[in-house]
């Protein structure tokens, strides 16, 4: 079994955070990205998870409705993604 890495993992998720805020990723690769990366992290505390699972469901929507049908801000909730992923880097290493 391979050991996860969490600054592999926070670099990808930066970068996907980067394309989706530039068009370039669709809401539902972004949701599919981050849930993947909290299942691989080793330690994520289940508060983590459920405060991501919050934080992807306007995307959620967006994927089902499109962009244009959902009320949330894209570069708000970009910043809430990034700050997840900054306390998360924060979290001891197992």
């Amino acid at each position: 079994m391979m050991l996860h890495d969490p600054t592999r993992t926070v670099h990808r998720l930066r970068t996907t955070l980067d394309q989706w805020s530039s068009g370039v990723l669709e809401p539902d690769v972004v949701c599919a990205r981050f849930r993947l990366a909290a299942l691989e992290w080793n330690g994520l505390p289940e508060r983590y998870e459920s405060v991501l699972e919050r934080l992807l469901q306007p995307l959620d929507t967006a994927a089902m409705l499109g962009d244009e049908g959902c009320g949330f801000s894209r570069p708000d909730l970009a910043l809430a993604l990034e700050q997840w992923l900054e306390h998360a880097e924060r979290l001891p290493r197992h």
